[in-house]
């Protein structure tokens, strides 16, 4: 599989024609293998994921918003999970999870 962009501003409006272009440049080059970006952005407001092959997404929940709520993570991924399967109708990869480096912080209280 091929990943032409990590965390881009793809809910930006110039992002539709630029991922439109440069996935169908990338299919041309290998058709034998799917293409995707990884995305941090909105389901609703992500201008590439219609282009993509796959969906791949980072997510940091629990982490940047509702910091130690560890409780909310499941309500939380499932909700992510089946807004960006409901409007695209494609395969989804948690591209990556977790929480930022931060030297010295290994845990969080519960």
């Amino acid at each position: 599989m091929w990943s032409v962009a990590n965390e881009p501003a793809s809910e930006l409006p110039p992002a539709a024609y630029y991922f439109k272009t440069v996935i169908a440049h990338t299919k041309a080059l290998d058709p034998s293998r799917p293409v995707t970006f990884v995305t941090d952005a909105n389901y609703a407001l992500d201008g590439g994921a219609p282009y993509v092959d796959v969906i791949c997404v980072n997510s940091y929940f629990s982490w940047y918003h509702d910091p130690g709520h560890l409780e909310v993570i499941p309500l939380q991924l499932t909700t992510q999970f089946e807004n960006w399967y409901k409007t695209y109708q494609k395969p989804i990869i948690q591209s990556e999870y977790g929480a930022d480096s931060v030297p010295g912080l290994h845990s969080v209280s519960v």
